[in-house]
């Protein structure tokens, strides 16, 4: 079978963005709303999000640059510190891809697109209604990459859950079955969770015993 070679050092950055996208799937989307300093809401969804640490819970989002600027989200969560990153599933992914649209600074997102809000009970940024898990975090720092495109990599710390029960396995996980979550692909492509099995782990999960503790 023959391979094709992409060295990062022969290609430009839309190639690397072009391979990174086909090759990391499928992701997570982070739905993720914030404040800018003068109160007004933003909503945009993310691809590139992930967990840091697990306790404390930490989550990261890498946010590229708009016009050699901050985009708006960065820009909200650095400034006014607290933002909800919500989970996007089946029926939501037409609204979460028109909030993607590049509004201009200081435009509700909420407005435009007609999606209702409801508060979250620790920071200021609206919670999405009836979105079925939103976490509400708060701004632990932001790391800067690159030169000519800059991405910052913004690192938070989950504060509060909001699972809506119907989702809650034991008390204590979420259901993927009834979940839905859409996941992110290359290109214009999504994915839905269709095909869900189980693999038993050959260690000890975090889940059920701490990886620290020998007695465990």
């Amino acid at each position: 079978m023959a391979y094709q070679i992409f060295n990062t050092d022969e290609i430009d950055h839309q190639q690397c963005y072009r391979l990174l996208i086909g090759s990391i799937v499928p992701r997570p989307i982070a739905w993720v709303s914030s404040l800018d300093a003068d109160g007004v809401p933003n909503l945009a969804p993310f691809s590139f999000f992930s967990i840091a640490s697990h306790y404390p819970p930490l989550v990261t989002l890498a946010v590229g640059e708009r016009e050699k600027h901050l985009k708006d989200t960065s820009s909200n969560i650095s400034t006014t510190k607290g933002y909800v990153i919500h989970t996007v599933t089946d029926g939501w992914e037409q609204q979460m891809n028109a909030s993607a649209a590049n509004y201009e600074a200081g435009q509700n997102e909420f407005d435009e697109i007609g999606i209702d809000t409801m508060p979250a009970d620790l920071v200021d940024a609206p919670r999405i209604k009836d979105c079925p898990v939103a976490m509400e975090c708060t701004f632990e720092q932001m790391i800067e990459f690159g030169d000519e495109w800059k991405t910052h990599l913004v690192i938070g710390r989950v504060l509060r859950w909001h699972v809506r029960e119907d989702l809650i396995l034991d008390d204590k996980y979420i259901n993927p079955q009834t979940l839905n979550p859409v996941g992110r692909l290359g290109g214009p492509r999504y994915c839905r969770v269709n095909d869900i099995y189980e693999i038993k782990a050959p260690y000890i999960q975090p889940d059920v015993a701490h990886p620290n503790d020998p007695a465990e």
